[in-house]
């Protein structure tokens, strides 16, 4: 199968920001790696030492909700970070079992909480998002005086950085009027109602959404789920290169990660 290079939007879209994003996203795996290596502790005892890019990290952001039959206690999610000049990240990482949980995926809807008349989202992440939300904004909140903010996702996480979206520039200093604020995800589902991608796209919050054609994650939950319907946020970046399995095709350091860094030849060896 031959690749497709990536198509790259206009500007703001920055190839450069995404690599950043990119890194942040393993260094969210890598976080949950080392939890698992210390053999799940609990937030107390979890020693979390980040290897990502060079920069200032905020405590681990921890969340669960029985949904998908995964979370069964507390897992670490996401994290906060600031550049020595001024740039602000929110990561969320994904599932590791992507077979597992694309799978079974249901496409039940409730209204989205953190904002009024936002529609409806995808009930599963919602309540995982309910669990670390305030958490979340208390950890945005340590970072100081910043120049502009990246939210940042793959996977499932992109689920969850497009709900932190609205609630983010209602609830803290990083607000569009006052500074530039940018989310970059990688394999995003989809996540809520046409509502929902109508109020978000009116949130002057610049979305690029890097799709490998080949990935199924970006195809779920259905666009249309009997009388549900969902759409995607954001501009779409696609490339197309086959990693060979589900898991491979989805990876994000093996699949999105290796794509950025070769836009032209986004498949391995291609």
């Amino acid at each position: 199968m031959s690749d497709v290079p990536m198509y790259f939007p206009p500007s703001p879209f920055n190839l450069d920001d995404a690599r950043i994003c990119s890194d942040l996203v393993d260094t969210a795996y890598d976080m949950y790696s080392q939890w698992q290596a210390q053999s799940n502790p609990d937030r107390k005892a979890f020693k979390w030492i980040p290897h990502g890019p060079a920069m200032y990290y905020g405590q681990s952001i921890w969340g669960a909700e029985k949904f998908l039959w995964i979370f069964k206690q507390k897992e670490p999610f996401a994290f906060t970070a600031r550049s020595s000049e001024g740039t602000a990240y929110l990561v969320f990482r994904g599932t590791e079992s992507v077979e597992d949980w694309t799978s079974d995926l249901d496409a039940d809807q409730t209204p989205y909480t953190r904002a009024q008349n936002f529609g409806m989202v995808h009930d599963g992440f919602m309540k995982l998002y309910d669990s670390m939300a305030n958490d979340m904004i208390e950890s945005l909140t340590t970072l100081g005086d910043c120049k502009k903010l990246f939210i940042i996702g793959h996977s499932l996480g992109s689920g969850l950085s497009t709900l932190s979206v609205p609630d983010v520039i209602n609830r803290t200093q990083f607000r569009p009027a006052i500074m530039p604020v940018f989310h970059y995800n990688l394999a995003s589902p989809r996540v809520g109602d046409p509502r929902f991608v109508e109020k978000y796209q009116q949130s002057q919050v610049p979305t690029f959404r890097v799709v490998n054609t080949c990935d199924l994650v970006p195809n779920v939950p259905l666009a249309v789920c009997d009388e549900i319907l969902y759409e995607h946020v954001g501009t779409s970046v696609d490339f197309t290169a086959q990693y060979g399995s589900l898991t491979g095709n989805h990876s994000a350091e093996y699949a999105y990660r290796y794509a950025l860094l070769h836009p032209n030849h986004p498949q391995s060896g291609g």
